[in-house]
């Protein structure tokens, strides 16, 4: 008896000695989020100096974190991106300024081509940028509100604006462009990303405007606050136009929580009591979040099982695991439940998240998508990993996983919209076709 209890002993102790082997193993090598940043530093000031070999170091820590956590470099670096990691370092004097670094390494970074893995300064406070908004369309940068409102913008700080965008699309990764000039139109108008895109400025800088009048020329002052409607309206809210036979749930980020679960709530509570036979979600100009908010909304919708990915692609250190497509059973929200017509808005700015609501509804064939392609790719890189460089302090994120749009037939496609319009026009033509359907 004695015997068989030392035996069985020794049995569990081996059994937990290979566990906390296994553990171990897996947090040093396997674990995706090993490493990351949980606090995050203030970075450099983007005049600060380094000397080359600190340059060099952050270089090396954010090419060896790209390398084993990236779903791309499951078999090394691509090879353009150590040729453009080489010849940055090879380019490098003795010592490198905060703002040369930056460059760099988005140089580097844009060879990866995901709009998930990028570079970026980290300051706690504000930082400082010019009072007005403005969008990119076609060619042209255009003010947006205030005294030049439709205004086209030539040039800031002394550099022409097609010469600014040029270079921020060198300096940026992104899947499709119209993405990267919705990023451009917003941080155009902050210092740090004028001087990183060459600008010269200080305390204020000169704007070259065409206006209806001819050229104007006004020097504009740094401020630190943030004029972004954004910040001010709720993420979620919605709108029920009964003369118009729909409602309009806009969500302008994807968070889950209370909020929007009480929202959709008395969303659809409206929608039955009106007796609303159209919805559509606006999701233009949404940057993404967490995508549970999709399951949510499918509750109310009369639909017994869905997808929301295909396959995912998910990296574990030297190991590329995928997680094969899921059926998910719909939960449904009870007497809620929506059996109407559903649309849902996009354009240029649409990604991540928010562009996974759109093929949701696309690709489950729940619905029509209205407005422009969205900015993000439907099967894309993502589930971002967040992480500092050593010495400069620069933030920077890497994709861990790859996600393949529920249709693969159109695996490598974008979104293309049922209805094609420009952004401004969707709920316009939203209305116009659920007046047409309500005709026949």
């Amino acid at each position: 008896m004695e015997n068989r209890n030392k035996t069985l002993g020794k049995v569990l102790l081996a059994i937990f000695t290979i566990m906390i082997l296994f553990f171990a193993a897996y947090q040093i090598w396997m674990n995706p989020h090993r490493g990351t940043a949980e606090e995050a530093e203030a970075s450099l000031a983007v005049d600060d100096m380094l000397t080359k070999e600190q340059a060099v170091e952050d270089i090396d820590y954010i090419l060896s974190h790209i390398e084993s956590r990236h779903p791309a470099c499951i078999k090394g670096l691509p090879d353009e991106v150590k040729r453009q990691g080489d010849k940055e370092k090879e380019a490098m004097g003795s010592s490198v300024s905060m703002l040369e670094l930056w460059r760099s390494i988005s140089r580097i970074m844009a060879r990866m081509k995901d709009g998930h893995t990028s570079v970026m300064p980290y300051y706690a406070q504000t930082v400082p940028r010019l009072l007005f908004r403005c969008r990119k369309t076609g060619e042209n940068l255009i003010c947006v509100g205030g005294e030049y409102d439709g205004s086209r913008i030539l040039s800031i700080g002394g550099v022409r604006e097609e010469e600014l965008y040029k270079t921020f699309l060198g300096l940026s990764s992104y899947e499709l462009e119209g993405f990267a000039s919705v990023l451009y139109e917003n941080r155009i108008v902050r210092k740090d990303y004028l001087r990183f895109l060459g600008a010269d400025v200080s305390e204020d800088t000169a704007v070259v405007l065409e206006t209806p009048a001819g050229q104007v020329e006004k020097t504009l002052r740094f401020e630190n606050k943030n004029i972004n409607p954004q910040d001010t309206e709720p993420f979620v809210s919605y709108h029920v136009y009964e003369e118009k036979n729909t409602a309009v749930l806009t969500l302008k980020e994807c968070i889950y929580d209370e909020t929007y679960a009480n929202t959709l709530r008395e969303f659809f509570t409206e929608v039955k009591q009106q007796k609303i036979e159209n919805i559509a979600v606006d999701v233009r100009d949404n940057g993404g979040g967490n995508s549970k908010v999709i399951n949510e909304f499918l509750r109310y919708i009369n639909v017994d099982n869905y997808y929301v990915y295909g396959d995912v692609d998910v990296r574990y250190g030297p190991f590329l695991i995928t997680d094969k497509k899921e059926k998910i059973a719909n939960e449904r929200g009870g007497e809620l439940v929506f059996d109407g017509t559903i649309y849902i808005l996009t354009s240029s700015g649409t990604f991540s998240a928010a562009t996974d609501f759109a093929v949701a509804i696309a690709d489950n064939k729940l619905g029509y998508v209205v407005g422009e392609v969205s900015g993000g790719m439907p099967s894309s890189y993502g589930d971002l990993l967040q992480f500092q460089t050593p010495n400069a302090k620069l933030m920077f994120t890497v994709s861990y996983k790859y996600f393949h749009r529920p249709d693969s037939g159109n695996d490598k496609k974008p979104l293309e919209p049922d209805y094609p319009v420009e952004a401004e026009e969707a709920l316009q033509k939203v209305y116009e076709l659920a007046r047409r359907s309500g005709q026949e």
